[in-house]
Parts: structure tokens; C-alpha cells; sequence
């Protein structure tokens, strides 16, 4: 069961997100029809998340990309660990996740707002989402992806994401500044970090 929008994001918080619907009112369901990462194209802020991620990985690890794009992630580093599985909206993206072959690779497609997301089995010790909110319906959904992330996250997890990627969003989405990112990780009891545009939450 997906918590309520005041357990996951504090008042203050909140205050900062209304231009954001409260609740959009029905099931999400995203239309996404960019098909310039499923061909290749890597943006500044996912680049730098994969260029980072090595310290926090071994060969036990358990990572989930949300937003797969070409699956570079994947091939960069699924054979220097357990599993990598993915989560897309877009239809090419998970065409071209299944095509690349890598045995540790799983990729579902559906929204991350959505009720799909409780159904990931976890825990992970990394979780990749280079944009968290920029494509939010409404605060509640974005509320339910957010405590589906912490549930996923294994004892010692992360939770991993970018400046760039955080502040983007369309128009009714969600833009997430650091001092957004430091309140609610702590208020789910998770040790906020960053590393210059690189932001974290870890259990």
C-alpha cells in the first residue's frame, strides 16, 4: 500500500511542489514518444551517473535503472555484477533493452508513477533515477514512486540521482531542488549525500 503524500514528503516540501497537482485523479499512464535514447543519445546527467557508479558497485550487486534509455547502463557494467533490471515508459526503449541480450538484464515497461511499480521484488543496493519528478501526474503518484524506492533499497542501498536530471521537468511536473531531496530522505530516515551535482539518498 502506497503511503500518503504527508508520510513521504514534509510540509515544506510540499509547499514547494504546488505547482504540481495534489492528485491527478486517475491510474498513470505516460505518453512518451522520444525515441532519442532508445537510439543512443546518453544525456550530461545520466553520463555522469554511470561514471560514478563503480565505487558502489561488486560482483553481489543488484542495481535498478529507472529509465533505461539505450541501456547503456546495462551494457557497461552487467558483467561485473548479479542483475541489472530496468523500468521504461517508452516501447522502444524496452524493444532495445530486450535486444541487447544480456543474460543478469530484465527490463519492464510501465510507468513509475504507477500501481506497477509495488510489483519490482527488490531490494537493490542501487537504484538509478536521473529525473525522479520531471514527468510526475501529481504529487500522490510522485509520493508512491518515492516510497516504492525506499522499499526497494537493500540495508547500506542508494538511491541515485542528478542535479540536472532532478530540476528538469515538463510543464505540471515536479522540479526537485537539493534542499527538496536532503528534507525527504531524511524524513524516511535515509542519510542524504552529494558529490557536487551528484545527489543520494542511502539506508
Amino acid at each position: 500500500m502506497r503511503a500518503s503524500v504527508s508520510r513521504i514528503i514534509p510540509a515544506s516540501v510540499r509547499r514547494a511542489l504546488r505547482p504540481c497537482r495534489r492528485d491527478c485523479g486517475r491510474v498513470p499512464q505516460a505518453t512518451y514518444e522520444d525515441d532519442r535514447f532508445a537510439k543512443g543519445a546518453v544525456s550530461p546527467d545520466q553520463e555522469a551517473i554511470e561514471a560514478a557508479l563503480p565505487r558502489w558497485l561488486t560482483p553481489t550487486t543488484r542495481l535498478l535503472h529507472v529509465g533505461v534509455g539505450s541501456s547503456d547502463l546495462a551494457r557497461r557494467y552487467s558483467s561485473s555484477i548479479e542483475a541489472i533490471d530496468g523500468v521504461t515508459v517508452s516501447a522502444e526503449e524496452a524493444r532495445v533493452a530486450r535486444s541487447a541480450g544480456l543474460a543478469n538484464y530484465r527490463v519492464w515497461q510501465f510507468d513509475k508513477y504507477g500501481p506497477e511499480l509495488a510489483k519490482v521484488p527488490g531490494p537493490y543496493q542501487v537504484v538509478v533515477d536521473n529525473n525522479p519528478g520531471g514527468y510526475a501526474c501529481c504529487r500522490r503518484h510522485f509520493d508512491g514512486m518515492i516510497a516504492e524506492y525506499v522499499r526497494l533499497l537493500s540495508p547500506g542501498g542508494r538511491l541515485v540521482t542528478h542535479a540536472r536530471g532532478a530540476r528538469w521537468y515538463r510543464r505540471g511536473g515536479i522540479r526537485l531542488e537539493w534542499r527538496h531531496w536532503d528534507r525527504m530522505g531524511r524524513s524516511q530516515g535515509l542519510k542524504p549525500g552529494r558529490e557536487g551535482d551528484l545527489w543520494w539518498w542511502q539506508r
